[in-house]
């Protein structure tokens, strides 16, 4: 027995060296596949590196005119963004209650919303802002339906998840009194987990921000619109100040999100 555990034990170190060198292996494999794939050509690109200075004196152009709209496309964009997360998150806790496995009231109707949220996940916000347009047309109403679904696929997957990790005994015991399952979710679940729901949401957030200017620029309204409109007519001057002010409220907003979810820890 002893010579057979010392034999496991002296071919150990092998094996781990094994599964390093296919780990290696494989990521390599990956990444020259993908640089083939993509006809990946950085000769070709540090050629051309030098054109950057061009660019960047045309960028060096700011048209402080265009920043009222600007300003106020932002705030359509933010409003968006805004209204599909608020949406959203109370579609996604019932959803995420429904699909976690510990708190589901039926396994199937579980496993038809994770199905569901996956199709919907798996479907760019862009294809179904596509589809959505193609049965009302072009508006913020086309892209808040779309944010929503897409906000939904992230949250109902995130919630879901932190459901789960809470573990079954606190459950389990309020089954046992007789507990019903909306009694349950409220007052057994819901407090441990609202925690990580809100910190969830604070980073749909700014997901739904960035989508959100990049919708407007293939059609719904916002500051994307605006930048698109910049860049058809080349007019550097309206793209920098643009970007600015998207950069300046992105940049709010991550500091927004930092200290909220810092505060929600501390709580």
């Amino acid at each position: 027995m002893s010579a057979v555990y010392a034999k496991r034990v002296k071919l150990t170190p092998t094996a781990d060296k094994i599964k390093k060198i296919t780990l290696v292996s494989t990521i390599l494999f990956v990444f020259v596949f993908s640089a083939y794939m993509i006809d990946l050509d950085l000769v070709r690109f540090a050629e051309r590196l030098g054109n950057a200075g061009a660019v960047l004196r045309m960028f060096a152009d700011f048209n402080p005119a265009i920043l009222p709209e600007a300003i106020s496309e932002m705030l359509v964009s933010l409003a968006l963004a805004a209204a599909s997360l608020f949406v959203g998150f109370w579609i996604s806790i019932a959803l995420a209650f429904l699909a976690a496995s510990n708190t589901a009231p039926n396994k199937i109707m579980a496993v038809v919303i994770k199905a569901v949220v996956a199709i919907i996940r798996a479907v760019p916000s862009l294809v179904w802002l596509l589809m959505i347009v193609a049965s009302i047309g072009f508006g913020n109403t086309a892209g808040m339906v779309g944010l929503l679904l897409s906000t939904m696929g992230y949250l109902v997957k995130s919630f879901a998840a932190a459901i789960e990790e809470k573990g079954t005994d606190s459950i389990e015991a309020l089954r046992a009194v007789g507990a019903p399952w909306l009694h349950i979710v409220v007052k057994g679940v819901l407090p441990g987990v609202v925690t990580s729901f809100l910190s969830w949401s604070s980073i749909r957030f700014e997901a739904n921000i960035a989508e959100s200017i990049g919708l407007g620029m293939v059609g719904v309204g916002g500051i994307g619109a605006l930048l698109m409109r910049a860049i058809r007519g080349n007019d550097f001057g309206n793209i920098v100040a643009i970007l600015t002010v998207i950069f300046i409220t992105l940049l709010a907003v991550e500091i927004f999100s930092i200290v909220l979810r810092r505060e929600i820890k501390k709580s």
